[in-house]
């Protein structure tokens, strides 16, 4: 199970997610707008015509970084 931790609202009259990743996690993100769980990828994707498929990020660095929708 993620250990992420998420958030959307509305900034500005665009939605935004701010997601928040523990050290060595990979997550995949929905680029197809079709998610149940979005804005995570649940495979809705592969039932639609086209070829979008997820954003997968993985956290293999030890870093911190600050999120520029926070400031």
């Amino acid at each position: 199970m993620p250990e992420h931790q998420h958030t959307t609202a509305r900034i500005r009259g665009k939605t935004r997610t701010s997601i928040t990743l523990k050290q060595g996690e990979v997550i995949a993100l929905c680029r197809c707008w079709k998610s149940e769980q979005f804005p995570l990828c649940d495979g809705s994707h592969n039932k639609i015509q086209g070829e979008k498929g997820p954003v997968v990020i993985r956290t293999d660095c030890d870093q911190n970084f600050i999120n520029p929708l926070d400031h």
